[in-house]
């Protein structure tokens, strides 16, 4: 298995992102393997190349020209795979997805690893759910494996694929590892705060910080004694979410962070993580926060929290998008401390899911 080589294709990488994190994790992973990585990212325009910058940092990494026409872009991606000797190919997002597809058709020996790391109706993407269904069908037909981030994902993919339904496979993020815990304990940022709720994510509406906002000043209306809010994370929304807290009187007690490179010191000591978004595949700092065992409270949004959070035992599971039962989920808070809560996320482990994902391209 040393010799394989893997190409991570990216249509962008957000300097925020989930996906990238994982990827970056799964990359680790693979090289204790004794399995060599790069990574392919077609879009590295405006806001975009903050996160490229960051990730050639510690990463091999590649472009095309941003200029280039389509049909040049694909022929920059065809020549470097064939240069650099590329065996594998896993994919993220749907243009990255397509791109892998035309890769397989053109290289009929490379194993390709589509992945889906959301739900089918989110309301960020181009394409509607039917052409997305069609898309999925058609990577079935390449002979390459589909990788699901969560098990109720699998089953959507399998209830709308006609052929190939043997390739859908359900193998969790490359989440959590004892590094995650060694830098829950650096204060890296030199991070002051005692008494605070976090969340973490980009500030897009996928996210739900705007429904989280209107949570939290309920809540606080409440009980006014409350943990202060901490959103970490960038994204275009910043100004409109600002607003929210100031129009709703809670300003002051709502800190937009930014962007870290540590988040897990913020989440390990927070009085509760919480997680409001609209839709998810398998959301990762959901799985880091209950790894770190910070008690943790989640809308049921499709998908991934369900398959994590059994109410009132390791967690609340909130009905999603109920702005009202999130507020009152926040203010018992402390109902869930002093839960031992790492267990339930084992399977997310780095080492894990890179044998997993080894399995699928060496088959």
């Amino acid at each position: 298995m040393g010799n394989k080589k893997v190409l991570f294709l990216h249509k962008w990488f957000s300097l925020s992102g989930g996906v990238e994190r994982v990827h970056q994790n799964l990359s680790n992973a693979l090289a204790s393997e004794d399995i060599t990585s790069e990574f392919y990212v077609y879009d590295i325009t405006g806001d975009k190349k903050a996160g490229y910058d960051k990730l050639i940092e510690s990463k091999t990494a590649t472009h095309p020209v941003q200029s280039d026409s389509f049909l040049k872009k694909l022929g920059h991606l065809f020549a470097h795979i064939k240069a650099q000797e590329i065996d594998v190919i896993i994919a993220a997002t749907e243009t990255a997805n397509i791109l892998a597809a035309f890769c397989a058709i053109r290289f009929p020996k490379l194993s390709v690893v589509y992945t889906r790391h959301c739900a089918f109706d989110v309301s960020d993407q181009k394409l509607s759910p039917a052409k997305i269904k069609l898309l999925y069908n058609f990577y079935s037909l390449t002979g390459g494996a589909i990788v699901t981030v969560s098990g109720s994902l699998q089953q959507e993919l399998l209830s709308n694929i006609k052929l190939g339904r043997k390739h859908v496979e359900f193998i969790p993020n490359a989440v959590v590892d004892e590094k995650v815990i060694e830098k829950s304990q650096l204060n890296t940022d030199n991070f002051v705060s005692s008494d605070y709720f976090c969340a973490v994510g980009r500030l897009v509406e996928q996210k739900g910080f705007d429904m989280l906002i209107q949570a939290y000043a309920q809540a606080r209306q409440k009980n006014n004694d409350l943990p202060k809010l901490i959103v970490v994370g960038i994204g275009d929304l910043l100004t409109e979410l600002t607003q929210l807290a100031e129009s709703l009187n809670i300003k002051e007690y709502v800190e937009f962070y930014g962007f870290t490179d540590n988040p897990y010191y913020i989440i390990r000591n927070a009085q509760a993580f919480i997680l409001s978004s609209r839709h998810e595949g398998m959301p990762t700092a959901l799985v880091e926060a209950m790894y770190l065992n910070t008690p943790v409270i989640a809308f049921d949004c499709p998908t991934g929290p369900s398959e994590l959070i059994e109410n009132g035992k390791n967690g609340f599971l909130v009905e999603a998008n109920n702005v009202d039962k999130l507020a009152g989920a926040i203010s018992k808070y402390k109902q869930l401390h002093g839960k031992e809560i790492a267990q339930s996320v084992s399977a997310f482990e780095y080492q894990s899911v890179a044998r997993r994902y080894i399995n699928e391209f060496s088959g």
